[in-house]
């Protein structure tokens, strides 16, 4: 294990906390020193260029990708490692996996499998992973379904679906695990500009009804719609942070300027 790894105590216990995440792929920095809070409830948007890091921050969140120092927190619990005489140990596989239960993860490409309906994809996490009974498993995907405007589709393949639809179908799915957060990796940046909307509706839905998220986005206007708070990042760092309305409405940092005006926000 990385000795830079910290292990000490969150100071408060917000949904999500990073103190001091590095990740690096050889001499690459892809994040540098990262703190980071999420509140509960909160619906923090990750903006920024291409290779900023935003997607690598929600990966090592999921501990799809594992940091190599700091420390990150979900709820006030220590993520990926364990604290034993005051040395931290890293979990085990299988304790990974019950972390990243409780984190739910929706990708930019939808990752349905393609051999499965729609409510069996739904169906199928809550079954095989938490032991749910089959008859519950159900009731609860077709209320997720309804939910994100999907239930006459319950019976389809993903490839009977559109774009928009099959990723409204797997954020039912994340949301099928019962998660106690949301990271949702460039939800629309697959799809048709037409379809954006329906994807933003859902996760709009999901802001109003309490959801914590952390959305890494290029649309702005999206952020702009679905967040309360706005994380602008370049080269592996947070370089400034704020409410939505006043980070988008005046932001404090030249850089954040510039990158407005180039993606065409005045």
């Amino acid at each position: 294990m990385n000795s830079t790894l910290t292990a000490s105590s969150p100071s408060a216990c917000p949904a999500l906390r990073l103190k001091g995440v590095c990740k690096r792929f050889g001499d690459f920095v892809a994040l540098d020193n990262i703190d980071l809070e999420v509140a509960e409830r909160e619906v923090l948007a990750l903006i920024g260029p291409s290779g900023s890091g935003k997607s690598t921050l929600v990966r090592c969140v999921h501990q799809l990708l594992p940091i190599d120092a700091g420390a990150m927190y979900l709820e006030g619990e220590l993520l990926g490692h364990m604290r034993v005489d005051h040395q931290l140990r890293q979990l085990s596989e299988t304790a990974i996996a019950r972390q990243r239960q409780r984190i739910g993860m929706v990708f930019q490409q939808f990752n349905l499998f393609p051999h499965m309906t729609v409510l069996r994809n739904i169906t199928e996490g809550p079954v095989q992973v938490l032991g749910e009974d089959l008859a519950a498993a159900t009731a609860r995907a077709e209320a997720l379904l309804d939910r994100v405007g999907l239930l006459g589709k319950k019976d389809a393949y993903p490839r009977q679906l559109s774009g928009g639809q099959q990723q409204r179908v797997a954020i039912a799915r994340a949301l099928a695990m019962r998660p106690r957060a949301m990271l949702l990796d460039e939800p629309t940046s697959a799809l048709d500009p037409e379809l954006v909307g329906e994807v933003l509706a859902v996760v709009k839905d999901l802001a109003q009804q309490g959801m914590t998220m952390i959305i890494v986005t290029h649309e702005i206007g999206f952020a702009r719609e679905v967040a309360d708070r706005v994380v602008f990042m370049e080269d592996g760092r947070i370089v400034e942070q704020g409410p939505a309305a006043r980070v988008f409405a005046a932001p404090a940092t030249e850089r954040l300027r510039v990158f407005l005006a180039r993606v065409g926000v005045a």
